[in-house]
């Protein structure tokens, strides 16, 4: 079953700026958490553009994740 909307947390909208949109180096891990929660949350339904960008939230979450531990090395 697929969906055509997207739901809350349309793809492209998990934290900016005034400068725009955070870039993946920028996100801290807590960031990272809140843009996925933020994208998930009330979603029934995972049309393959919200599959796709969960995936890429959950990628900039894995750099996040590595460059914290690589800093605290």
């Amino acid at each position: 079953m697929t969906s055509t909307s997207t739901g809350p947390g349309e793809p492209g909208r998990f934290r900016e700026t005034d400068a725009g949109q955070v870039t993946a180096s920028e996100l801290t891990v807590n960031a990272a958490n809140d843009a996925i929660r933020s994208f998930v949350a009330g979603r029934t339904l995972w049309s393959k553009e919200a599959l796709a960008e969960l995936d890429r939230l959950r990628g900039q979450w894995q750099r996040a994740v590595h460059a914290e531990m690589v800093k605290a090395a």
